[in-house]
């Protein structure tokens, strides 16, 4: 138990409440006030956040919340006297000993309304100078290791109830990865020294018997036609009967499971019996249920491929389970139609600028097990036309990848791709002669490595994701190029970017949620290539829904042609995601929790290299928009405006030397996506 003594403070404040509910029996008899202010004075360590998450009394709502879907909120004196109760307890977890809680009421009785007000002395801070673990000697070096390293208290580290009992649940579960899965613990005791005012914390265990994995019984849902070979299930398991049991290698195997696309549903299961205490073994059940092998799939939708809307047509065809073994094998044939004035589509065909397509035709095979259950091989064969305003772009396309997880929430992926590309432009849109439409043969290597910390994969409110790419082309052509037979020109070059996305709810309750987004990277010709070029399908492009949204998708760079992209890109975004309808209901058909709206801010721009780069040249756009959420993803509108266009005339360039109306607001963009934005 928690060695804390209850202050006088807070028995004094028990007998404040006795004796209030004795001499107002009839106030809650009488006409009800709503609450207009509440607010905290003196608080300097404690926000006012999070003193509100501490209490049940809250402000009313704004008048139009309240007629929207909200109820107000009503002066209660028991739950305000208990609120004081609640903060010194509140104070008292997070080491503030001596603090001093006061208050003030006041009635506005015309307008039937009372403000509440909390003074606040937080006094001096307890800190945690001495932290004991009992139990581990004769523990394996290993656990012990583990518990000493990243802990969530430290010494010198403020006395917090949570992270105390935080700190006991990660030790325990470290218990259970190391077979130890009926440790007896101790609640952790916390005295104080009134000398120092600071904390020792002392944690005590009892680990009992280390278990093993016992034996793996692998069932198959008989409601399905389709069964997988045992041996895939085994071998994509990270343990084996004899093994010491690991709460940890249990949950990575049902990952394994689940990454394989084989299986509708799989789950891992320990089976205790009444041999089990006996024997010091686990038996293990394995339930899969497998997905249909085959599988013809027609197409119909939008994404946001190259930061635009693109209606979706196509038809594809996957086996899960191709010549055994778990292999997939698919093929795909897909349009996709970005811009398109069907009129002038009929009369001009290809050369017609307003169109912005890409046809598709690709087949894939994925080897899941190579090598170890953590490794995936892919190889794909695609044919390409790629269609923009200027250009049009022909691309056959082999490619090998490796995808490793090399940790829990990391991953690497490694691929080679052998490209032919051969862009040409429309006589009157250019030069058809452009050296930067070369017909080229391309040999490029890239390396991704990828932490993904998100708690969501679609809706992210908590966490990280962070990346970095190195892509090199060139190099096998330069020694092996004679070998290939072919005299068409190549190019060499490397390629460095990277991502960088973080996701911040400050509420906890997913009301107000900051996305913040940093991207950037750098192209570079190296050594002597026959064709002096980055490829048009490997540039940076800027502009679009998920890039600066005050220009359309591939509508800004300082570079002749942002339609060609650049060799050096930088873009930040900024994003202010607001769910003010969350615990609204429904009005009429609506379900108003599925609405949210989004301000945001972007800034960045491409150049055609690093050394073009201009601090004075990075645009800027701000805008709002709106969410709908579906089972697909959320559906995004997004309305952008230009705040600074570096490449309008110069009394033009600031929003605040335009007239809004006429100039800014109508030449805002519209973007329409499905997804975040990132």
């Amino acid at each position: 138990m928690l060695g804390f003594f209850c202050s006088l403070e807070i028995m004094s404040r028990v007998a404040l409440l006795a004796s209030f509910l004795c001499f107002f029996p009839s106030l809650r008899a009488q006409e009800a006030y709503e609450v207009g202010a509440l607010r905290f004075e003196g608080n300097e360590i404690l926000t006012d956040d999070m003193l509100l998450s501490a209490i049940q009394s809250h402000e009313t709502p704004w008048w139009l919340w309240k007629v929207l879907y909200s109820k107000p909120e009503y002066y209660d004196p028991i739950v305000f006297e208990s609120d004081v109760l609640r903060l010194a307890r509140f104070y008292q977890s997070n080491g503030f000993f001596h603090a001093h809680i006061d208050t003030t009421i006041s009635f506005d009785h015309p307008a039937k309304r009372v403000s509440l007000a909390f003074f606040i002395q937080e006094g001096q801070r307890s800190f945690i100078d001495t932290i004991g673990y009992k139990g581990l000697d004769l523990l394996p070096h290993e656990l012990r290791v583990d518990v000493q390293n990243n802990p969530l208290v430290e010494v010198g580290d403020p006395f917090v109830t949570e992270r105390v009992q935080a700190e006991l649940a990660r030790v325990v579960g470290l218990f259970a990865n190391y077979g130890y899965v009926n440790v007896k613990v101790e609640t952790p005791t916390a005295l104080r020294y009134a000398s120092t005012n600071n904390v020792t914390v002392k944690y005590a265990f009892v680990s009992g018997d280390r278990y093993r994995f016992g034996a793996i019984d692998v069932v198959q849902d008989t409601s399905v036609d389709e069964r997988v070979d045992t041996d895939i299930v085994l071998r994509h398991l990270d343990f084996q009967p004899g093994d010491f049991y690991s709460e940890s290698r249990k949950l990575e195997s049902e990952r394994n499971l689940n990454r394989l696309g084989i299986f509708e549903a799989s789950r891992i299961d320990h089976i205790i019996t009444d041999s089990t205490r006996e024997h010091l073994d686990i038996p293990i059940r394995v339930s899969v249920r497998s997905r249909p092998f085959n599988e013809l799939t027609p197409e119909v939708g939008v994404n946001d491929k190259d930061n635009a809307l693109n209606i979706l047509l196509g038809v594809g065809y996957n086996n899960r389970n191709f010549l055994g073994g778990a292999r997939n094998f698919s093929t795909r044939l897909t349009l996709q139609l970005q811009d398109i004035n069907i009129q002038r589509a009929f009369k001009r065909g290809l050369s017609d600028s307003s169109i912005v397509s890409y046809v598709d035709l690709s087949t894939q095979l994925v080897q899941p097990y190579f090598i170890t259950n953590k490794v995936t091989l892919t190889a794909t064969l695609s044919a390409i036309l790629d269609k923009q305003r200027t250009y049009y772009n022909p691309i056959l396309q082999g490619r090998l990848g490796v995808t490793a997880q090399t940790a829990t929430f990391t991953r690497l992926f490694v691929d080679w791709n052998l490209q032919r590309i051969d862009p040409t432009g429309f006589a009157g849109a250019l030069d058809t002669t452009d050296p930067d439409l070369q017909r080229q043969f391309n040999s490029i290597i890239t390396i991704t490595l990828q932490r993904d910390k998100r708690n969501d994969l679609f809706s992210p409110s908590e966490g990280f994701i962070h990346s970095i790419t190195v892509e090199e082309a060139g190099f096998l052509p330069s020694i092996f190029g004679s070998l290939l037979g072919t005299d068409l020109p190549y190019s060499q070059y490397y390629k460095i970017s990277a991502l960088a996305q973080w996701y911040w709810d400050p509420t906890g309750e997913r009301n107000v949620i900051w996305a913040f987004k940093l991207s950037g990277g750098v192209a570079e010709i190296y050594g002597n290539p026959t064709s002096p070029f980055i490829p048009v399908t490997r540039r940076f492009f800027a502009g679009g829904s998920g890039s600066l949204r005050g220009w359309r998708a591939r509508g800004l760079g300082a570079v002749p042609d942002p339609d060609k992209g650049g060799a050096a890109l930088f873009e930040g975004n900024v994003e202010l995601r607001l769910n003010p309808l969350r615990n609204a209901g429904e009005f009429w058909v609506i379900d108003l929790k599925k609405i949210s709206f989004v301000l945001f801010s972007d800034i960045g721009n491409v150049w055609t290299q690093v050394s073009r780069i201009r601090a004075t040249e990075l645009a800027m756009a701000s805008g709002l928009g709106f969410r709908w959420d579906t089972v697909a993803g959320p559906i995004r509108i997004d309305f952008g405006m230009r705040v600074y266009d570096p490449f309008a005339e110069t009394h033009q360039r600031w929003i605040t030397r335009r007239r809004f109306f006429p100039d800014t607001f109508v030449g805002g963009v519209l973007h329409f996506g499905i997804g975040h934005s990132f």
